[in-house]
């Protein structure tokens, strides 16, 4: 079954590891008098902390987390350490992503062999304390996370969300030669695909391009002509009905509808038969080679493209990258995991033109005369654009957002295409991102969306211009990284930065 990064749960166990003198004396270990001396008074503070961390815990955890049944353990100044202590503390350990500690000054050996067996991330409980904590933990070796608030806690914690649905991730990938690069589009995308399997963990799953669209027909008597005898996905007469209606609500929805309806229906399929070989791999996205399979003239010939399959699949959650860029589509899972919303891939360039000065054509052609008057008078520009908007930019679990339908070829007219008009978005803070191919580094920028182009064109022409803060910086360490650089609304920066780092990339801030 397909795989949403945004179902993946991070398995947080809380464990509460306590002390509580057992006998009424003074010394350099009490720090009260009175009553605060007796024994149980320790225990009974205990159990007050205890339930007020854990209603802060449920508070501070983001919608990512599913927080597990706490452990409460209480050690005393017998100073013993009891194998039951460890037999109660992993008793789940198999279904345990990171173990979110609370510890007390006198706990100390018994916590820090938790911290030893556990084998897995501890994140300690933010409070002022925490360099005591920590110290010891970095120097066992332990990998350790002491943050100073619930929420860089919570952002901790959605990062490791984001490697965790990375890692049981698998990505579909539509091949017509190549396993890791194509012969044309993104061949500035990972270079060994192995390397990065070892790396983060995610798996690819390889179907030929040929296979898949003879899938867009029922499937014939004695199988299809490249699988001859084989069962396969094919799209059903059944599915294609409802295909129909799919058709219908889409244009009835669109601002702007200018592609026929049974040219629709051929990308709609298209769009069913990727979700269905998806389905069938357990995958959490797809990537795509435009233009290997473009020189088959197979997409030609069945009047479609999956330009509409990448909007509907971000829509709903699913990395999808055309031009073969694998890259771009692990980034996307990243993003999506960090932030709830669908990213957009598209080419991202300076606007510059070759003296510096001014548009560059290309852009011009997708912008009124008023438009470019008016963007001209910023500075630091840059640009993405490609046929791949959708409706879900805020918020991949909220309403859709405004679209049109467009085709892709300018003569034949196929090809559905999604339009968004970015004017609605001037102002927005966008984060762009990308893996390196050498996966050294991962380029990490923010921008401010100033204007939208190319919402009436044809083509692979829909996105906007954005401001950066130092267009020649991110130019020069985009030459180091690749064309497309997907993005999301909001500013997710640091989260990304820490991500990079969790994998020992450099994490290059334009």
């Amino acid at each position: 079954m397909m795989k949403k990064v945004l179902d993946i749960k991070l398995n947080v166990k809380p464990v509460f590891i306590m002390f509580a003198h057992k006998y009424y004396y003074e010394g350099p270990c009490r720090m009260a008098g009175g009553e605060a001396l007796e024994p149980g008074f320790d225990t009974m503070v205990n159990g007050a902390i205890f339930n007020g961390t854990m209603e802060g815990m449920k508070y501070a955890m983001p919608e990512c987390v599913n927080l597990m049944e706490p452990v409460y353990l209480e050690t005393t100044c017998d100073w013993d350490i009891k194998d039951e202590y460890f037999e109660k503390i992993f008793a789940d350990e198999k279904d345990v992503d990171v173990y979110l500690s609370a510890g007390a000054f006198g706990a100390d050996t018994v916590y820090n062999e938790f911290a030893t067996r556990a084998k897995k991330p501890i994140v300690i409980q933010p409070d002022i304390w925490g360099p005591a904590r920590a110290g010891v933990l970095y120097n066992l070796g332990c990998d350790v996370i002491c943050e100073p608030t619930w929420g860089d806690v919570a952002k901790r914690l959605i990062v490791m969300r984001a490697q965790k649905a990375i890692r049981e991730a698998n990505l579909l990938l539509v091949s017509r030669f190549n396993y890791d690069l194509p012969i044309a589009g993104a061949t500035d995308s990972f270079v060994n695909l192995r390397e990065v399997t070892d790396l983060m963990g995610v798996h690819f799953r390889t179907v030929n391009a040929h296979e898949i669209i003879d899938q867009f027909q029922p499937l014939p008597e004695g199988g299809n002509y490249t699988t001859p005898g084989r069962v396969t996905p094919n799209i059903t007469e059944e599915e294609i009905v409802e295909i129909s209606t799919v058709a219908d609500e889409l244009l009835a929805g669109a601002e702007e509808a200018d592609i026929e309806k049974d040219k629709l229906i051929k990308s709609l399929i298209a769009h069913k038969v990727i979700q269905k070989n998806m389905d069938l791999y357990d995958c959490s996205g797809v990537v795509i080679p435009c233009p290997d399979i473009c020189s088959t003239r197979r997409i030609n010939q069945e009047q479609f493209t999956f330009c509409l399959t990448h909007s509907l699949n971000l829509e709903c959650g699913m990395a999808s990258a055309c031009e073969y860029d694998v890259a771009s589509a692990v980034t996307m899972l990243a993003e999506i995991a960090i932030s709830g919303k669908a990213p957009y891939m598209g080419n991202t360039l300076p606007i510059l033109s070759a003296d510096g000065r001014g548009l560059n054509f290309q852009i011009l052609k997708m912008m009124t005369e008023e438009d470019a008057k008016e963007v001209e008078k910023y500075d630091n520009l840059y640009v993405v654009y490609h046929s791949t908007p959708h409706r879900k930019f805020k918020d991949i679990k909220g309403e859709n957002g405004s679209y049109a339908l467009r085709h892709f070829a300018y003569d034949q007219k196929f090809g559905a295409i999604m339009r968004h008009n970015f004017n609605e978005d001037i102002g927005q803070i966008i984060t762009f991102a990308r893996f390196g191919g050498n996966l050294k580094h991962m380029l990490i920028g923010k921008g401010t969306i100033v204007k939208s182009i190319g919402y009436d064109s044809d083509n692979c022409n829909g996105g906007f211009i954005f401001q950066v803060e130092d267009q020649k910086k991110v130019y020069k360490n985009q030459c180091k990284t690749a064309l497309h650089m997907p993005l999301i609304f909001g500013d997710y920066t640091e989260e990304l930065k820490m991500l990079a780092e969790s994998y020992g990339l450099e994490a290059i801030m334009v």
